[in-house]
């Protein structure tokens, strides 16, 4: 392999990362960036290795199996474009049917042959999706029963759609929520349905389509399907009314959803400008364009992650003119400074916007920004907006900080200022506990709560959260038995640490989640870990001088915060070659497993486990592999490939048996 080559495939595997954190992000409703630049890496990956297992991915992989709900067929995603010439290359293939594409949340409903809603779920990873039927009872634009033909009693009726909050009636739920989007995911990821009746009794539901299953299994045939329903023609917008007649909103009743015929793609500029000026009640990010003809979009089948008769056309982001009213400064934990400007509301993409970031020092004195000046702002799909230009100076320039806003002096290092004292500042330290806490997963714990146990003095470093008592949170405003129960009986969990945890939510420079899994497996315990010197981690892969000096200086930094933890809990080695070695008895010692499909547990769990048995997860089916762990039978290649070489195949919870 050529050094070239493996730095091609080195880019790649980094920008497959990228996209993998940034869909996690996206679909739980925590965008960090626009649309157009999360599809503009997706386009690279395709150029760079179209076959890429993460471009086949939609939605995120779950942490927790519970409460799922199987989705047959999968809920695939879409392909989408910006550009015109694609679309209008599409629209003159096939005649077709537009739609909008809601900004919103997809559901799929499951109703029995009589008719009664027997659950609803999220689209999830599009494979499992999680039960929101409690949550749906309450959103009354769904019907909770339908009036199906006799004749479906054998049959199960799924309607697929999307939920979104109508613009009008946001207002009064402006102060909950930042904007209408976090309100979808925010208000159906909540366990206590109780308290977000108000939101989902306002929330709309919009159907695009429906699958008709029988013994479990789709029924894809349109024709069974047509005949089912008595339908007569063949044409999706003949579905499209049959959920409205169904009692279903669908867009066929108020012409949002509409028939796009050759011509139309003749002025595909003129129908996009037409159709994104519509006033609606709702916000949408896209129109979808979907073949009419049902026999020939089921011809054309699908990819492993969308239908071939069927693409999103998309816009860029919008932008706004606005002033600049002030500029703060915000110390994250290595002491970086970061600059955000405040600025007059402005209404963009679907919110009310007062903050802008401005990114770092450099870019705030060479762009000119000051409080006065006139910015252009963009903003594309949940994300902070972007300060992009400057559209009139500033009568005054502004003038970077010196200090930090603890006291202590800042120092410049290329585009940013830094807080490089050693010793402690508030502001580092409250950034420094978040991050703690944020790896370790605390559940119930968030950054506001942090700040409310540093400000009432029962917190001051990590240590101390092991040290809290119930009665401890109950002084903090906000805070009800129950949920002073809940955060601490989470900060409990996490008294025993693997050491790769350990080292990441030490927030060491050089430190990220990669570098201390690879500390933590070569070098295995803590003790050993805190011996390292300089050369010990440049005799290691992937370490240059700067980043081990970094890394060693940061540890020893650390040593009074590492020492006081450990009066508290537990440091697990990750991997043990002396633990490995005792387990030469083991009934997986030495053995090659592969594990497909959906798991109850995380995947990385069980391949922590395996190792420490002594076992190897093996990513393929070959002559060599003797286990293969799969939940159910499949036509995955894995399987099929384990049933021809008879390789002995397990499921989750004879694998979860022999490695107690």
């Amino acid at each position: 392999m050529t050094l070239g080559h493996k730095l091609n495939l080195e880019y790649i595997e980094s920008l497959a990362s990228q996209i993998l954190l940034y869909k996690k992000l996206y679909y739980t409703g925590k965008a960090a960036i626009s649309d157009e630049l999360y599809d503009s890496l997706e386009e690279e990956l395709q150029k760079l290795d179209s076959k890429h297992p993460v471009l086949s991915q939609v939605g995120y992989i779950f942490k927790s199996e519970n409460n799922k709900i199987r989705h047959e067929p999968p809920m695939l995603s879409l392909a989408k474009t910006y550009d015109e010439n694609e679309l209008k290359e599409f629209l003159l293939k096939y005649p077709c049917v537009a739609s909008d594409k809601l900004d919103g949340m997809a559901l799929a409903l499951e109703y029995d042959g009589n008719g009664t809603l027997k659950n609803a779920s999220t689209r999830g990873n599009g494979t499992l999706g999680e039960d929101v039927t409690e949550h749906v009872m309450h959103v009354l634009s769904i019907p909770k029963r339908l009036k199906l033909p006799l004749k479906m009693n054998e049959y199960t009726f799924e309607v697929r759609g999307e939920v979104f909050f109508p613009l009008s009636k946001f207002e009064p739920f402006s102060e909950r929520f930042e904007s209408y989007r976090n309100a979808i995911p925010g208000t159906f990821g909540r366990k206590e349905v109780e308290g977000a009746v108000d939101v989902l009794r306002v929330i709309r539901f919009c159907a695009y389509d429906f699958v008709v299953k029988r013994g479990g299994e789709a029924v894809l045939k349109s024709k069974e399907i047509f005949d089912l329903f008595e339908i007569n023609q063949n044409s999706f917008l003949e579905r499209l009314k049959l959920l409205e007649q169904l009692g279903f909103y669908s867009g066929f009743s108020d012409k949002s959803t509409l028939r796009v015929e050759k011509n139309d793609a003749e002025n595909i500029s003129q129908f996009l400008v037409s159709a994104f000026s519509r006033e609606r009640d709702y916000a949408i990010d896209g129109l979808v364009f979907r073949i009419d003809d049902d026999i020939l979009w089921e011809n054309l089948g699908n990819t492993s992650h969308h239908p071939r008769g069927s693409i999103a056309f998309k816009q860029t982001g919008e932008v706004a003119i606005t002033e600049i009213i002030n500029i703060q400064q915000n110390v994250g934990r290595s002491g970086k400074i970061s600059f955000r400007a405040q600025i007059n509301p402005v209404f963009l993409a679907g919110a009310t916007i007062n903050y802008a970031t401005l990114h770092n020092a450099e870019f705030v004195d060479a762009g000119g920004y000051a409080p006065g000046a006139l910015v252009r702002i963009k903003r594309s799909g949940e994300v902070i907006p972007s300060i992009i230009g400057l559209e009139k100076p500033a009568p005054n320039k502004y003038e970077l900080p010196e200090k930090c806003p603890c006291g202590y002096l800042l120092t410049r290092s290329g585009p940013d200022l830094f807080c490089y004292e050693k010793r402690p500042c508030p502001v580092k330290d409250q950034e420094s506990l978040v991050y703690f806490v944020q790896t370790l997963d605390i559940m119930g714990v968030s950054d506001k709560i942090i700040l409310k146990l540093r400000e009432s003095g029962l917190v001051s470093q990590p240590a101390d959260l092991f040290n809290l008592k119930i009665d401890d949170f109950l002084q903090l405003e906000g805070f009800a038995p129950k949920s002073a129960e809940n955060a601490f009986n989470a900060i409990q969990l996490k008294r025993k640490l693997p050491l790769a945890v350990f080292l990441t939510s030490l927030g060491l420079k050089r430190g990220g989640a990669v570098k201390c899994a690879e500390v933590a497996r070569k070098f295995e315990s803590l003790e050993k870990v805190r011996k390292l010197c300089v050369d010990d981690l440049l005799s290691q892969k992937g370490w240059a001088q700067k980043s081990a000096e970094d890394f060693v200086t940061s540890l020893s930094e650390k040593a009074p915060i590492v020492d006081e933890l450990l009066k508290y809990i537990e440091v697990e080695s990750d991997f043990s070659e002396q633990l490995i070695a005792k387990n030469n008895d083991h009934p997986l010692f030495g053995k090659s497993v592969c594990i497909t499909g959906e798991l109850n547990r995380p995947r990385e769990e069980y391949k922590i486990l395996l190792e420490k048995a002594g076992a190897k997860l093996s990513s393929g089916v070959t002559s060599k592999t003797h286990l293969l762990v799969c939940n159910e039978a499949s036509n995955s290649s894995k399987y099929l490939q384990a049933v021809k070489l008879n390789i002995e195949i397990i499921n989750e919870a004879a694998l979860a048996s022999l490695l107690v």
